[in-house]
């Protein structure tokens, strides 16, 4: 029977073959893993259907491959393995992924010279070319040592050679001649995109060019939040952050405003029956967003934990589709990063996403006289085909009363 690259969401494409666990020949038993494989969100085991033996290996380690492509056989009893085949892709992936890498070396340019010799080294070809001042191994170690610019040198030696002691006098008589000890140079080089970065950059695209976006920004007071948010952590024991109330008070404002609970259609503007929150996660290779499913009719603890959770998987590339796909609105918080206010791009087909900054005191008027209290910004982008701004703004209205009286979001 024939490994074949699963499809394990409806936008995927192609997947890369990380490194196989078995190479032909090899016995395998049904559920034991073979292959690691890469899709544009997350790294997955592919487990042999059934006992046997690997035979053709079709798809090398770092190479794509189309949904159905095939990846490799498994040899029943008595079965014989079938004439080598590759499995290739429309622009043929083993040349696209090979190029990315002869690419990658390309890009980082001729070595660079080196101008010192090891001592004892009689040819001194370095030092011969044209354009390049001849020196002894000694001298160019101590020119090195002390800071000294060669070029800059008339050496005493045969031929106008630089010998040590040419470099003893410049660097006792002129010492303002000494080069500056420069800092270690940077290295140009050209990262192969991973599957993710590729999805994320075509859906950027998808985003900013159809999507027609505008900005609502808003200040809350949050010092009653904050507050909460340590008494809540105390009496249960249980980490919480300031997302996970934000969290908490989108799902429930985004029940009385279910038009931004929406998504734009060719025909229809689709208003969901259920709110699904994605948080945007970092990770080595790009973002992710991770869904928190039915977030309104979860409490602020189990809120967390599904965070926590997804937070973890997203990391080392452990989300199922069913974890990442599915969102009706999205919130980015920067605020970890001390950023106060931004703003973040829609992911569709989602028709807005809550950029959060940091929560931090600030003097601010109650009552005609200044006091300090803890303060945060909000900014929505907004799809405009499918929320208004005053429709955006009565959000961001019922949004405040979530966070200014967070006793709110225990109800």
């Amino acid at each position: 029977m024939e490994i074949i690259m699963p499809k394990m969401g409806d936008a995927m494409t192609e997947g890369k073959v990380v490194r196989w666990y078995k190479k032909a020949g090899d016995p395998v038993k049904k559920g034991e893993p073979v292959a690691e494989i890469e899709t544009d969100k997350v790294n997955l085991d592919l487990e042999a259907e059934q006992d046997g033996t690997i035979g053709e290996v079709a798809a090398g380690e770092g190479q794509v491959v189309p949904v159905g492509g095939r990846l490799a056989t498994i040899l029943g009893a008595g079965e014989k393995a079938e004439p080598q085949r590759r499995a290739t892709d429309k622009k043929d992936s083993v040349k696209h992924t090979t190029g990315e890498y002869a690419e990658a070396i390309e890009m980082k340019g001729p070595p660079r010279k080196d101008h010192s010799a090891p001592p004892g080294n009689v040819v001194d070809l370095s030092r011969a070319q044209p354009g390049h001042r001849r020196s002894s191994p000694l001298a160019r170690r101590m020119a090195r040592d002390m800071g000294v610019d060669l070029e800059s040198i008339q050496g005493s030696g045969p031929q106008g050679r630089i010998v040590a002691n040419d470099i003893r006098s410049v660097a006792s008589a002129a010492p303002a001649r000494r080069a500056v000890a420069a800092a270690p140079p940077l290295q140009e080089r050209t990262i192969p995109l991973s599957a993710m970065r590729r999805t994320i950059a075509k859906r950027l695209a998808e985003s900013t060019g159809p999507v027609p976006h505008f900005y609502l920004t808003a200040e809350y007071d949050v010092t009653d939040l904050v507050s909460l948010r340590q008494q809540l952590s105390d009496i249960e024991s249980v980490k919480l952050s300031i997302n996970d109330f934000v969290i908490r008070a989108v799902a429930l404002a985004l029940r009385q405003h279910p038009n931004v609970n929406a998504s734009w259609g060719e025909t229809a503007i689709t208003e969901h029956g259920e709110i699904h929150i994605g948080v945007a996660v970092s990770t080595p290779e790009g973002l992710i967003t991770p869904v928190v499913r039915n977030a309104d009719r979860k409490s602020i603890a189990e809120i967390a934990g599904a965070v926590r959770a997804l937070a973890e998987k997203a990391k080392n590339r452990k989300l199922m589709p069913n974890e990442y796909q599915g969102s009706t609105f999205t919130i980015s918080n920067l605020g970890a990063w001390g950023i106060e206010e931004f703003t973040a791009i829609i992911n569709p087909p989602n028709s807005a996403i809550l950029a959060i900054g940091a929560a931090a005191p600030r003097p601010v008027v109650v009552d005609r006289q200044i006091v300090v209290r803890d303060r945060i910004k909000v900014t929505m982008s907004c799809d405009h085909r499918v929320v208004d701004g005053a429709a955006g703004a009565e959000f961001l209205r019922t949004l405040r009363q979530y966070f200014e009286q967070p006793v709110r979001l225990l109800i």
